[in-house]
């Protein structure tokens, strides 16, 4: 998915999750409040998004995690 356009469809459709590691469960992306995105910086593809680190506040907990994005099919 190299298309910036498919990922912010993906976005909108809530099929992009963070993982709550203090919860232990997944978080929808868009259900979470969005602190910083943490580039990776060994990745030089076309779809940096998808290599990114997520740093997010979880609303369940309310602790500061970090995640890579997961997509659900």
């Amino acid at each position: 998915m190299s298309n910036p356009g498919d990922f912010l469809q993906a976005c909108a459709d809530g099929r992009i999750w963070l993982f709550c590691s203090q919860c232990n469960e997944a978080k929808n992306f868009n259900d979470v409040e969005h602190l910083a995105s943490i580039e990776n910086p060994s990745y030089w593809g076309p779809d940096p998004w998808w290599h990114d680190t997520r740093e997010f506040n979880c609303p369940d907990c309310s602790t500061t995690q970090q995640s890579v994005i997961q997509m659900q099919d």
